[in-house]
């Protein structure tokens, strides 16, 4: 019988140990744990929120009487009804609403019809956070800190910001607006720029 040892009393490294055999084993199951610890794969079956679902899809069957998000108000808060929103609405030109819990306003999107874009325009400034304000003379969001400027579907046109404004989604349902706050699935910067 050959003797697996060397003539010092070592283990050749090119021979396999069940010590190896079992550390490896040992190492493999701990990073498996571990990377399904930190990436849990999404159930297929996992019935996601009516909010979301409602917000994302807002022509889904289960959708019909449900009204996500929060209510839109005017800047006295009152209640905005579309109908009569659309009659005074001019497109390319921004309306005020409050109505998300943080009571922040945001600015609804009027395009060609009338009608009421599916995201609305938080007026934070990308640079530093600053509230821009929506210039008639200018045509534009314009910030009273450091003089960015943003079109009517808050992407930059002149700096020193870098990134658009950030959007909300919009739900116009039941002669009403919603507004709910999350990314919308319109993305207006891949869309044509109005003026």
């Amino acid at each position: 019988m050959k003797n697996n040892y060397s003539t010092n009393g070592k283990i050749p490294a090119r021979i396999k140990t069940r010590r190896d055999f079992l550390t490896y084993t040992l190492g493999g199951t701990v990073a498996s744990v571990a990377i399904a610890y930190l990436f849990p794969k999404v159930s297929q079956g996992r019935e996601i929120s009516l909010e979301t679902l409602c917000s994302l899809y807002p022509k889904n069957s289960r959708c019909e009487n449900y009204l996500p998000g929060s209510e839109a108000l005017d800047k006295d808060g009152k209640k905005i009804e579309t109908n009569a929103l659309l009659t005074t609405a001019k497109p390319g030109i921004p309306i005020l609403v409050k109505g998300l819990s943080d009571n922040s306003v945001d600015y609804l999107i009027i395009q060609d019809g009338p009608k009421i874009a599916e995201y609305a325009i938080n007026p934070t400034c990308t640079h530093l956070g600053c509230t821009v304000e929506w210039d008639l003379e200018k045509n534009h969001f314009v910030c009273p800190c450091h003089g960015s400027q943003y079109d009517s579907q808050g992407r930059v046109v002149h700096g020193p910001a870098k990134r658009s404004l950030p959007l909300i989604t919009v739900v116009v349902k039941q002669n009403q607006v919603r507004l709910v706050n999350q990314k919308p699935a319109v993305d207006p910067l891949k869309l044509p720029i109005s003026n």
